[in-house]
């Protein structure tokens, strides 16, 4: 199931019952566990562009929403195992929310923060180059030309200086 929260902010005190709003716990099996995939547009990322450290840092306010958001679903009789959180300034808007709930195959129970989307793909994609530069699947000129292309669809510079301007 998935739920869509426009002009809503991870850090809104009333997110958690503009959630409930839009959830029908009725329908949920109280007997099934479940994992939360929740994406949220991190402004945090579009602030902070240009300095290297604070924008992918994981902050008090992503474990106050997980905290809100499972105290919702334990509220209504609904287990959760593990809540994912991501932010992003590519995939969505300007406060909105994405919560996907899926059925559950795991047995423990954890968080797992994201502060930034875009770092996470990067570093996968980037693993898998990797592997194929050194398996010699792939040229170096290859590998570099992948790399810049991922750079740019994912909007991750390394100089910003030649990325802020508009000329």
């Amino acid at each position: 199931m998935n739920y869509k929260l426009f002009k809503s902010n991870i850090t809104d005190n009333d997110v958690a019952e503009i959630l409930e709003s839009r959830i029908d716990f009725s329908k949920l099996d109280k007997n099934q566990e479940y994992d939360i995939n929740a994406e949220f547009f991190n402004k945090g990322l579009q602030d902070e562009v240009l300095n290297d450290n604070v924008a992918f840092e994981i902050k008090r306010e992503h474990y106050v929403f997980i905290k809100k958001v499972r105290d919702l679903f334990e509220k209504n009789s609904i287990k959760i195992k593990k809540f994912y959180l991501m932010g992003t300034i590519i995939d969505l808007k300007e406060n909105e929310i994405n919560i996907s709930l899926l059925k559950s195959s795991d047995s423990r129970r954890s968080n797992i923060v994201w502060p930034c989307k875009e770092i996470f793909i990067f570093e996968d994609s980037k693993n898998k180059l990797d592997d194929m530069l050194f398996n010699n699947q792939i040229s170096e000129e290859d590998y570099e030309s992948n790399i810049e292309m991922l750079k740019d669809e994912l909007s991750i510079y390394d100089n910003d200086d030649e990325h802020r301007y508009l000329n």
